[in-house]
């Protein structure tokens, strides 16, 4: 069970399953368009990668990533709806690299016609460069996703989906971590012992929105 200072909630973490997939893909578009701490014409998600009512898409690349990626390990959060039925409401995504990981570059690929595919490659290939940079080679944990439904946020499931990763990294040896946060993720992190690295810079103004983005690469090491 988890709980904050603020509000208390019960609920509890379990392992994702294939038939989680869409429900995920679903709470992680909607999680990262209702960003609190970003306007909406400079939150990447929301220009590039467009309206979270289509996640067909990132649902199947998520069920093919947990029936073949051994890496990744997949969390949703749980609590009891009305009926006494699992309602997921959160999630973590996780990957342990327990050898060396070489990481390749980016390889543009199609994405659904609510998106803007020169965007999103060309976001999703600067951050792949930046892991290269400064991960390629290593043994690591990388946390790709951590997202909570808007009306679920102030009751500490971040900090617990937190633990709970760290905690399965460093059973596994990890103790070097890798992260691209968000400006609400950003806090969260550096209570964990995350630390910026440097940011990626994303002109939202080439693709419909307002500025510059600044999605910030964080590290975590052993002191």
């Amino acid at each position: 069970m988890g709980d904050s200072k603020r509000r208390s909630l019960d609920f509890k973490i379990l392992p994702a399953t294939e038939a989680d997939c869409a429900t995920i893909a679903s709470i992680e578009a909607i999680s990262n368009c209702e960003a609190s701490k970003t306007k909406p014409e400079n939150n990447i998600s929301r220009v590039i990668f467009g309206p979270s009512n289509d996640t067909s898409l990132r649902a199947k690349d998520l069920l093919d990533k947990l029936q073949n990626d051994k890496s990744m390990q997949m969390w949703k959060v749980v609590i009891s709806d009305d009926n006494g039925e699992d309602k997921i409401i959160a999630l973590s995504i996780w990957h342990y690299y327990l050898e060396p990981k070489v990481i390749e570059d980016w390889k543009d690929i199609e994405w659904p016609p609510t998106a803007h595919a020169e965007g999103c490659n060309a976001y999703i290939r600067s951050a792949t460069a930046m892991r290269k940079k400064h991960m390629s080679g290593k043994i690591f944990g990388h946390l790709q996703v951590l997202a909570t439904l808007p009306q679920y946020r102030g009751y500490g499931i971040g900090s617990t989906l937190m633990k709970r990763g760290l905690e399965e990294g460093t059973k596994n040896g990890l103790t070097d971590f890798w992260l691209e946060a968000s400006n609400d993720g950003h806090d969260l992190y550096e209570k964990f012992g995350f630390r910026d690295v440097e940011p990626n810079l994303i002109d939202l103004e080439k693709y419909g929105g307002e500025g510059i983005a600044a999605v910030r690469t964080m590290r975590r090491v052993p002191n």
